[in-house]
């Protein structure tokens, strides 16, 4: 009986396993629920690797199964986990970018002056004690919240259209603009910056949000019962609004991909997607460009662990990830990917101690590995 049970479930993993390779193929306005694969891929993931080792210590030509599903989408595990062990030091002439949605840094808290004072004091501190970033792109940043990290941080060079997203630079930036949303919270920008006399274009990228943290936690967090019609509303209510939003965002990735193939110059997209490596999105996107993680990357790649992620923590406690950085083929003359990518994980769930001071901060990935070529 229990052998049957564990064929099943096997067979049930995989079929999912398969739905979650065809989701970065089919675009969302089409078949939204097929994004629900994707999303769960590190799940499934999870599930593969344990029946895996189960049936190889039953000895069952079951674990080949499993094995050999997982070999048939290596290149969707490797967006999530990354295998690179290379030791090259990283020299001092490599620039940092960071990406780093601020939305979360005062979660739960009542904003004032002083705790915004505060709060970015300690945020600065701390980019300053893990290597500041040559340039910081933000998301979800308001305009109290950047006149001060502008008062605090020093960069010499920024681009703000006052709608959440901003470019931090300690090079220059001659010209700048906006990928047009059209009529959304959300928004992407793009400028042109001089590095040692080469131009590069960055687009500092968010795209739209699901907008379902309140409710999901709700449901997911135990304040709801399960056993109640109204629950099941709304977790219907939830899943259609991510359907939706997943939607408008392959018609943003759209009109991005569409910008940055008129790019004169080689380009650099990072940002908050709001997707996984498992989606529409992402394929679109990274068509044409190298996925930094993929290629550099060591461990999970976590950028995101609240919200809709909650009900993960508890089983796969990485979150998603959501923050992605691609390069164009045509920056290697400009940059060379570099070993050592840092990704900080800092849960929204529950402080984090920083030289010496609790500050509570929401998820934050580095990538150290853009060196300047001579």
């Amino acid at each position: 009986m229990l052998k049957n049970a564990l064929k099943i479930m096997s067979a049930a993993v995989v079929f999912l396993t398969l739905l979650a390779y065809v989701c970065p193929h089919v675009n969302p306005a089409t078949f939204s629920w097929l994004t629900f694969f994707g999303t769960a891929f590190p799940w499934i993931l999870l599930a593969n690797l344990v029946l895996t080792g189960l049936w190889a210590w039953r000895r069952s030509r079951f674990a080949f199964y499993h094995f050999g599903i997982l070999v048939l989408g290596w290149q969707y595990v490797t967006g999530f986990i990354g295998f690179d062990f290379g030791k090259d030091t990283i020299p001092e002439s490599a620039v940092t970018v960071a990406t780093h949605n601020l939305g979360g840094l005062f979660h739960g808290m009542k904003i004032t002056d002083s705790l915004r004072e505060k709060m970015v004091a300690d945020y600065t501190a701390f980019l300053k004690k893990n290597g500041k970033p040559d340039i910081l792109c933000t998301q979800e940043t308001n305009s109290k919240l950047y006149r001060v990290l502008v008062h605090k941080m020093g960069y010499d060079y920024t681009f703000n259209l006052k709608k959440g997203t901003v470019i931090f630079s300690r090079f220059p930036i001659e010209s700048g603009g906006e990928v047009p949303f059209g009529k959304t919270a959300n928004s992407s920008l793009w400028a042109d910056i001089r590095i040692n006399k080469k131009l590069l274009r960055l687009y500092s990228v968010h795209l739209q949000s699901n907008k379902v943290a309140t409710d999901t936690e709700k449901v997911i967090g135990g304040t709801a019962e399960l056993d109640e019609e109204e629950t099941w509303h709304e977790i219907g209510s939830v899943l259609n609004r991510v359907g939706n939003a997943t939607g408008v965002r392959a018609e943003q990735a759209q009109r991005l991909r569409e910008h940055i193939e008129s790019s004169p110059n080689p380009v650099i997209v990072c940002g908050d997607f709001n997707d996984t490596p498992n989606s529409y999105v992402y394929a679109l996107i990274s068509n044409g460009l190298s996925d930094t993680f993929r290629e550099k990357g060591l461990g999970f790649g976590t950028t995101f662990a609240g919200g809709i992620a909650h009900v993960a923590n508890r089983l796969y406690p990485h979150g998603k990830k959501i923050y992605h950085l691609f390069l164009q083929d045509g920056a290697r003359g400009i940059f060379r990917p570099l070993p050592g990518v840092f990704i900080h994980r800092f849960l929204n769930a529950g402080p984090r101690i920083l030289y010496k001071k609790t500050v509570r901060l929401p998820p934050f990935t580095v990538y150290r590995l853009l060196s300047l070529h001579p």
